[in-house]
């Protein structure tokens, strides 16, 4: 799950919560996230999600993005990544799934356990 925090002038704007495959941000009203304003490019970004990670990339945009102070096209995301789009700062929280936290390995009916050597030696006097 990807969150998406926007602020203007260190203030929350927006916030999105999503796992879309493909994100586009941009000025136009279909937008997955509109930013309505005239820095911002009808169809300024998108968002990516691959199997481990996500990645954002340049449109052809008339401003560009900046991470770290640095024009970027395409780059991939992390936790903390504030991206600067115009005015507007978004920071991405990439939030792991809660089922993936807590997955724990059961073993099947038809999984044979493998004893140590320190087991054998229990069987073995009994």
């Amino acid at each position: 799950m990807l969150r998406i925090i926007i602020k203007l002038n260190d203030s929350v704007a927006k916030e999105f919560k999503t796992d879309q495959n493909e994100i586009i941000i941009g000025r136009d009203p279909g937008s997955d996230i509109q930013i309505d304003n005239i820095a911002i490019s009808r169809e300024h970004a998108r968002i990516v999600k691959g199997p481990n990670d996500y990645f954002i990339e340049d449109l052809n945009s008339s401003n560009g993005i900046f991470i770290d102070g640095r024009k970027i096209n395409k780059k991939f995301l992390k936790t903390g990544d504030e991206i600067v789009i115009g005015k507007y700062t978004m920071q991405m929280v990439l939030e792991e799934d809660p089922a993936i936290r807590k997955k724990i390995k059961i073993k099947s009916i038809d999984s044979t356990y493998r004893m140590g050597p320190a087991e054998y030696k229990k069987v073995l006097k009994r």
